[in-house]
């Protein structure tokens, strides 16, 4: 029976009832998309931030990936007078085309979009449709603009939001995020749903943020352009206050990058001890943090991190220079040796160049057979917008209709050396061979015995199977 997640609130002492009916929605993902959801589906975290800072009013809570109601459908039948998307960039064309159909309902609803691509292109939602885009400190912002709405006073003012005035979107002044003053935010779907959220074997998975930004400069990386370009990192005493709240037992720290100081990790190791928190987590790290303090790392696997996450992007030096990546190749060889002897779950993230040859590809299937990593994934690079990439290699405005098209697998251009076949074959060959190393498979046999194996050896054969064949057809 699907379950309205709704959050509905009484009247204060006074019998106040002035409240709006409030949708949030994460957009389901076109059909065209390429998805992992059979192996990750990360909680919906902004979401809950959302949910934490307008409970005063009626909520509601959908999130597209799990839930697949018709978000026009539930705005009509629930009367809804605002909804605020939370958007990725391949999610852009379904919030544009969703607020159009709403605006089109008997009494539309107020549309907001916020969310990652608000925050770096806010240019992808002006729309008619669209009602507002917020692009910086946007929690507080958004509290803002509801609390207005529902005075009935202009909102229009608010800074780190772009208004449409007179049919153009006017983008007002920039309002920085301070971080020590983030909500701590309730997990509400977590705690209605926890089986719908996972990481690979990692189930139920939580997933809380401790800082906002990043501290790294790659010029392919969509992340360093959020919060402004700048870092900032939570209270960790508060963290530790969120990670004592949560219920299940996996979390997901969801950091662009946790390993950023020593003193920061040895604190996180410290509370931890200390208040006697038993969880597994799974952090997303560089590898020249791991490499540079071992001893950090082995604290860091006592506290209870049992994965990572890292960027090793390529397995030439001269590439790794070429994005501004601060590591080498050397770094992410001792990575690999690190986490193994303290046996550390590594998630190694590649990138594949479309003006590679044949050897290329070779060089990187021998380095993971070589070094036998047992779980990786592989992107297309791609010139997300906002980038300083985008910057560097000017291109025609993408045809944000296709956004889908920003998974991080299609080709954005011919390949320079072999057929656009001939590419995705390879990238298919790529993820086809961690998952066929007996290393992989001890792995999996340790969490989900041997029908784990064999149920998830198909699921993964037949995704593949299922991936190649939508690369072909919607390029």
């Amino acid at each position: 029976m699907q379950v309205e997640n709704k959050i509905s609130n009484n009247p204060d002492a006074t019998g106040n009832h002035n409240r709006l009916k409030i949708l949030v929605c994460k957009p389901r993902l076109s059909i065209q998309t390429i998805r992992l959801n059979r192996f990750i589906r990360c909680e919906p975290l902004e979401m809950e931030y959302l949910y934490t800072v307008l409970q005063h009013h009626d909520i509601y809570l959908l999130d597209g990936i799990v839930d697949r109601r018709d978000p026009v459908r539930l705005a009509s039948k629930l009367k809804i007078q605002v909804v605020l998307f939370t958007s990725l960039i391949t999610t852009v064309s379904e919030v544009l085309k969703t607020s159009s159909r709403l605006k089109k309902l008997a009494n539309p609803p107020l549309i907001f979009v916020g969310g990652p691509d608000a925050e770096v292109v806010p240019e992808h939602f002006y729309s008619e449709d669209i009602d507002g885009v917020f692009f910086s400190n946007q929690l507080e912002g958004i509290s803002l603009v509801i609390d207005r709405i529902l005075q009935s006073k202009p909102y229009q003012d608010i800074p780190g939001v772009a208004f449409p005035v007179n049919g153009e979107f006017v983008r007002n002044p920039f309002h920085s995020l301070d971080v020590t003053k983030m909500p701590r935010p309730k997990h509400f779907l977590l705690e209605q749903n926890p089986d719908r959220y996972k990481i690979i074997y990692y189930k139920p998975c939580a997933a809380i943020k401790t800082a906002f930004g990043c501290s790294g400069k790659c010029t392919f990386c969509f992340c360093t352009e959020m919060n402004g370009g700048s870092y900032g990192a939570r209270p960790m005493h508060d963290v530790v206050d969120e990670i004592e709240e949560i219920s299940v037992q996996n979390i997901i720290i969801l950091d662009d990058n946790f390993f950023v100081s020593r003193k920061r990790m040895l604190e996180f190791c410290e509370l931890i001890q200390e208040r006697k928190i038993k969880k597994e987590f799974i952090a997303i790290g560089n590898a020249g943090f791991i490499v540079q303090n071992p001893d950090v790392m082995a604290k860091l696997r006592d506290a209870g991190v049992k994965a990572v996450m890292v960027g090793f992007e390529f397995v030439t030096d001269e590439e790794l220079v070429a994005i501004d990546k601060d590591s080498s190749v050397k770094d992410n060889n001792m990575t690999i040796e690190i986490c193994r002897e303290l046996d550390i779950d590594l998630f190694a993230l590649f990138i594949v160049d479309p003006a590679w040859r044949h050897t290329d590809f070779k060089r990187l299937a021998g380095y993971i057979k070589k070094n036998k990593i047992p779980f990786a994934l592989f992107s297309t690079l791609t010139v997300f917008p906002g980038t300083k990439l985008a910057r560097l290699h000017p291109e025609p405005s993408p045809d944000m209709s296709k956004s889908w098209r920003f998974d991080l697998l299609r080709l954005h251009q011919k390949p320079v050396h072999i057929s656009v076949v001939m590419y995705y074959l390879w990238l298919f060959y790529l993820y086809m061979i961690p998952g066929m190393q007996f290393t992989s498979i001890q792995k999996f046999r340790q969490r989900y015995g041997v029908t784990g194996i064999i149920r998830h050896t198909v699921t993964g054969f037949f995704m593949g199977w299922e991936y190649l064949i939508k690369l072909l057809i919607w390029r």
